[in-house]
């Protein structure tokens, strides 16, 4: 089992939760201060941002983003991602899909891997432990669909089951000690 399941499986949900959390501000201060190379623009590899949603997903090149369009991205990226064939993706696997993409958004800029690259790279392990929440080591094709339903009902914010520049600014949210936030609670 790797090294980053392992020891995730050993900690409370909370305390992942703030390190993600942490760490993501660290990198952001980090980025703020350093006068060189700036991250790379929103691509394949996705972010957390509407543009980065869009690059990521929008495969028919209209500027948006629909439900189905978005599954279907995600059931193709884990199912290719799944080398051993075993219906789950373990840490390794879902690392190398990630890494996969991100280093076509890097070739796609004219980029050489830098330290946003080896950042994302960590990010990803940190994020395959959060999203396995049953903590066997293995990213199961529920578990992803569970992330993928709450990713695109935090994207698709005017809820008209399409992502696109019309859709209002997120909110943010509080998140409580089991990771959860009020939105996943009330849906559930």
């Amino acid at each position: 089992m790797p090294r980053t399941t392992q020891m995730f499986r050993k900690i409370p949900f909370a305390l992942p939760l703030a390190m993600l959390t942490g760490m993501a501000g660290a990198a952001l201060a980090q980025t703020a201060g350093e006068g060189d190379t700036p991250p790379p623009a929103p691509g394949v590899a996705g972010g957390h941002s509407q543009a980065a949603f869009i690059a990521s997903y929008d495969r028919d090149g209209d500027g948006q983003v629909t439900q189905e369009e978005f599954l279907a991205v995600r059931t193709e990226r884990f199912e290719g991602a799944d080398k051993d064939g075993d219906g789950a993706l373990n840490e390794a696997e879902y690392v190398a899909e990630f890494e996969g993409r991100l280093r076509q958004q890097y070739a796609e800029q004219d980029r050489e891997p830098d330290k946003f690259f080896e950042r994302g790279l960590t990010q990803a392990g940190v994020r395959f432990a959060l999203l396995d929440r049953d903590r066997n080591g293995l990213l199961s094709p529920e578990e992803d669909l569970a992330s993928a339903e709450r990713t695109f009902a935090g994207m698709d914010t005017n809820g008209d089951g399409v992502v696109s520049a019309e859709d209002p600014p997120r909110e943010r949210r509080r998140r409580d000690n089991d990771g959860s936030d009020d939105a996943e609670r009330s849906a559930d």
